[in-house]
């Protein structure tokens, strides 16, 4: 009943076994995994939709669904939580702990191992350098700051993350003002839905944004990489760098 609970469902879980995930989880836009919700119920997060699934096992959000959570314990559903914690070592744990009550340690241990080893590459890639500074920049100014799985993501890769020096935590927002006296080396922008027409994109390509870039488009990271943690953060991961690297080489002489 939660997108990232889905996500580690849906990753985990035997094939088959999932009665029905969040209608979000079908959402290109908003998971990675929709591919693999192409064929499951969608729910709105209602109790009376999961009922009617008489589901062996209910996975949720810690911080969702709270009134279907609370009617579907009392009525004896087993109702299990989950989080998305701001480092490694809490996702490793979050999938493990999930895995080991699906009956699915391996899966959670392998999709872990694999994660783990994709850092690895990339950070022998780096090999200890310092890549420059990064500010994340999404719709209406709003940026990634510390403590936060993206942040994560940046130092390992050898960057500094901007939003830190300006004071930002987890989440918040930064003037275009602050943007442009912070001058970072290199500005990532999370895309979602970036067809859609709307004020608060229009942030994001302000003239003097813009100009700042010399023209220069945003390293593109799709924001459903990195908003639950797990196995994808290796790809936002991977195509930051990537994207820097590339830079970095056509700048020089």
């Amino acid at each position: 009943m939660n997108l990232c609970a889905d996500q580690m469902v849906l990753l985990l879980a035997e094939p088959g076994t999932v009665a029905s995930v969040s209608f979000l989880t079908a959402d290109p836009h908003e998971s990675p995994v929709a591919h693999l919700a192409a064929q499951t119920v969608l729910n709105h997060g209602q109790a009376e939709e999961i009922i009617a699934l008489e589901p062996d096992l209910v996975v949720a959000g810690r911080y969702t669904t709270t009134a279907s959570k609370i009617l579907l314990r009392r009525l004896g559903y087993p109702v299990i939580e989950v989080d998305v914690p701001p480092t490694f070592a809490g996702v490793r744990d979050a999938y493990e702990s999930l895995g080991a009550v699906l009956g699915r340690s391996g899966q959670a241990a392998m999709l872990m191992n694999r994660l783990e080893d994709r850092f690895a590459v990339l950070e022998q890639r780096v090999a200890g350098r310092f890549l420059g500074s990064v500010l994340i920049l999404d719709a209406n100014g709003f940026t990634v700051g510390r403590p936060s799985l993206v942040d994560k993501v940046l130092t390992r890769i050898g960057l500094t993350n901007v939003a830190v020096q300006l004071g930002v935590g987890d989440f918040g927002q930064v003037t275009l003002e602050a943007v442009l006296l912070a001058e970072p080396d290199y500005m990532v922008r999370m895309l979602y839905r970036p067809d859609a027409p709307s004020l608060a994109n229009q942030t994001l390509s302000h003239p003097a944004i813009v100009k700042f870039l010399g023209g220069q488009p945003m390293v593109p990271v799709p924001q459903s990489w990195v908003s639950c943690g797990g196995p994808y953060l290796a790809d936002a991961a991977e195509q930051v760098l990537n994207a820097i690297t590339l830079k970095q080489r056509l700048s020089q002489p």
